[in-house]
């Protein structure tokens, strides 16, 4: 515990933190299905408290604004529950899911998954840390929104897929991009001509290379330095 006496913070997927047996339980209890890239998971709007879990793949999380466009809020991958708020509070879904590429996934009956979580406090908690990571990061996003130019936010994004996805190698921290340039712009809160220019920029201070689909970060320590 760290030397202020407050808790570390809670790092993995839901699925990834709880145990072999608890898996095990809901292994039993849902049902798994797989989704070929852009099917709707869940729509938004929809009333519904069944949940999935990600097994692999990933998916993007949209809502759409009241002038008509596409907001991108998030990108979930294999460990990430969804579907959790509809769960909790039993209001129509605040976004749509889609599958960004192949997906599988356990699909669980809210009714199921709510009678199994009375007798297993553990697994609630670990749901309500996942939904407190949700509202964190969410808050931290609205900040950066206001406190942020575009390239110190690009920086964000890229940074958080480079956590939750990046790969070490020679050249420096490999990143896929799962997303197109439109849902990178969207994501970040800028136009797609933003984000192209907030790309070159980074490209000519030396801090990553890009390429189809790729990003790789040569210098981390400068990154995440713009992007606070």
């Amino acid at each position: 515990m760290p030397v202020d006496g407050r808790p570390p913070p809670v790092r993995g997927t839901f699925f990834e933190r709880l145990t072999d047996a608890e898996r095990a339980t809901l292994d039993q209890l849902a049902v798994k299905r797989t989704f070929p890239k852009g099917a709707i998971l869940m729509f938004q709007g929809e009333h519904h408290d069944r949940l999935l879990l990600l097994l692999s793949g990933r998916a993007k999380i949209t809502r759409a604004a009241k002038r008509g466009d596409e907001v991108m809020l998030a990108i979930r991958g294999a460990g990430d529950v969804l579907g959790e708020l509809a769960f909790i509070d039993g209001l129509p879904r605040l976004a749509t899911v889609t599958a960004l590429e192949p997906v599988e996934a356990l699909v669980l009956s809210g009714q199921r998954f709510r009678s199994y979580l009375e007798g297993a406090p553990r697994v609630a908690v670990v749901l309500l840390e996942s939904v407190a990571g949700r509202f964190r990061e969410s808050t931290l996003m609205r900040l950066q929104f206001t406190e942020s130019d575009t390239l110190g936010r690009l920086a964000s994004r890229i940074l958080e897929l480079a956590d939750r996805y990046g790969q070490q190698s020679d050249d420096g921290l490999v990143v896929p991009m799962p997303i197109s340039q439109d849902d990178l712009a969207s994501w970040t809160g800028a136009s797609r001509a933003g984000v192209a220019q907030a790309l070159q920029t980074l490209r000519e201070l030396g801090w990553l290379t890009t390429d189809r689909r790729v990003i790789i970060i040569r210098d981390v320590d400068a990154l995440r330095a713009r992007s606070a």
